[in-house]
């Protein structure tokens, strides 16, 4: 009797003790899994409020960018064609007479000092920017040159100004000498540049020119560009330089060019 007793009794310990196993393995189980989807919880909540304070960015993003890509095209428009550069140097030229100011010294280089290739955003075309530097000394007060600045700052075409040096006019009081160097920037699309260098390449290849072939001086080259590119102020020099590179392929002396373009303008 007491052997049943016993083995009823150690039989329904031992189950206790497999159920308090079993429940204890189970809990902690459990109980790892729950720390584990807490854990997983707390990182997704993080995230979430992340991907919220980045979602909640998207239109001020959104309208900066579109401001940018409105800029730079507004910009892409200004600069004007590699065929208008004649235009701009006038403009600007003009520009300083119209404030009064005395030219000394206008010097544009034929040769860019820069060169970029940038993207249209408006039509994806890629555009070929070249910059040109153009050396001017003047004469006048603060105060035109302040009004010349302002208005080429609304000037239909992009250009800037750097290097301005000023100093008192030892030979004339409360006119100052000014100078400084305004680059002008022209545009041509990338295919357009390799094609016209092509047909340039074609035309220079094909014709030794009969200004070449003449052996004329330089003056007399000179004096047929000014006669045949009609030039009318020392503005023109730019285009009377590029004409004799384009015919002759030489680069004639810029000074030159312009102490004989001003004598030809004072006989007039």
């Amino acid at each position: 009797m007491d052997k049943q007793r016993n083995l009823f009794i150690g039989t329904i310990a031992l189950a206790l003790l497999s159920c308090a196993g079993w429940y204890f393995a189970y809990f902690n189980e459990l109980n790892r899994s729950l720390n584990k989807m807490s854990s997983d919880y707390n990182r997704l909540k993080n995230e979430k409020s992340k991907y919220t304070q980045i979602q909640n960015k998207f239109p001020a993003i959104e309208k900066e960018w579109k401001t940018l890509k409105t800029d730079l095209s507004n910009l892409i428009n200004k600069i004007p064609t590699d065929g208008q550069f004649d235009n701009v140097t006038k403009m600007l030229f003009s520009l300083m007479e119209k404030n009064k100011l005395a030219v000394d010294n206008f010097n544009p280089s034929l040769a860019p000092l820069d060169e970029k290739q940038i993207v249209d955003p408006e039509n994806q075309q890629s555009i070929i920017v070249e910059k040109y530097p153009i050396d001017v000394e003047l004469r006048g007060n603060f105060i035109d040159f302040g009004n010349f600045l302002d208005q080429l700052a609304y000037s239909n075409y992009y250009l800037t100004i750097g290097n301005i040096q000023i100093s008192q006019n030892q030979y004339l009081e409360g006119e100052q000498k000014i100078s400084f160097i305004s680059y002008v920037y022209t545009k041509n699309s990338a295919n357009n540049i390799s094609t016209n260098g092509i047909n340039n390449s074609l035309v220079n290849s094909n014709s030794t020119n009969l200004i070449n072939s003449s052996n004329l001086t330089d003056k007399d080259i000179i004096n047929e560009a000014i006669q045949t590119t009609g030039a009318t102020s020392l503005i023109d020099i730019v285009k009377i330089i590029k004409h004799i590179k384009e015919k002759t392929g030489k680069d004639i002396d810029e000074n030159l060019a312009i102490s004989i373009l001003q004598e030809r303008l004072n006989n007039l």
